[in-house]
């Protein structure tokens, strides 16, 4: 059995404590104070499993003026994505069609696969453990320079994190 990463896409959600959204064979949550709750999906990513995710996972997570930023993938752009996400005070904003330079997950993105390559897992056992030593590798630091990066965030970084980076994976 082998796995490839190629197909993750990845969705941006912003503002003061920037989140993060990747989606694919996992759909997490991130922001500048870590990474919040990552989800498996075993197989593709379907309307309902992500409409499960933002609804009992990133809607309590995101506050009053929030902007969530998404790609134009198909999944995101679904007439019930937008309700969900304004129940929370939250505006959505669509990404320009072809702008992967204004995602800071493309970059988490490719430290993760680097990682998962010189790990090289085997089957489904070695690849779910492979994906946590790779999620453990991402620092505060890191998802700060992402965020700088897409230009969402142009404060210095300080670190004034005392809690573990990944809160929940499900």
């Amino acid at each position: 059995m082998s796995f490839s990463l190629s197909s993750l896409y990845t969705i941006s959600f912003h503002l003061q404590n920037q989140i993060l959204l990747i989606a694919g064979f996992y759909i997490a949550a991130i922001a500048l104070k870590g990474l919040l709750a990552l989800v498996q999906i075993v197989g593709s990513t379907k309307g309902i499993q992500f409409e499960a995710f933002i609804a009992s996972v990133l809607v309590p997570l995101l506050w009053d003026g929030a902007y969530v930023i998404m790609d134009n993938a198909k999944i995101h752009q679904e007439e019930y994505i937008r309700p969900l996400i304004e129940t929370a005070g939250a505006h959505l904003i669509f990404l320009p069609p072809y702008s992967p330079d204004f995602s800071p997950l493309e970059n988490c993105w490719s430290k993760i696969k680097q990682i998962l390559k010189t790990l090289e897992p085997r089957n489904y056992s070695e690849l779910r453990q492979a994906v946590c030593g790779a999620l453990s590798a991402i620092t505060l630091k890191d998802i700060h320079g992402w965020f700088t990066h897409g230009c969402y965030c142009n404060s210095p970084f300080v670190d004034t994190s005392q809690s573990p980076l990944l809160t929940s994976f499900i």
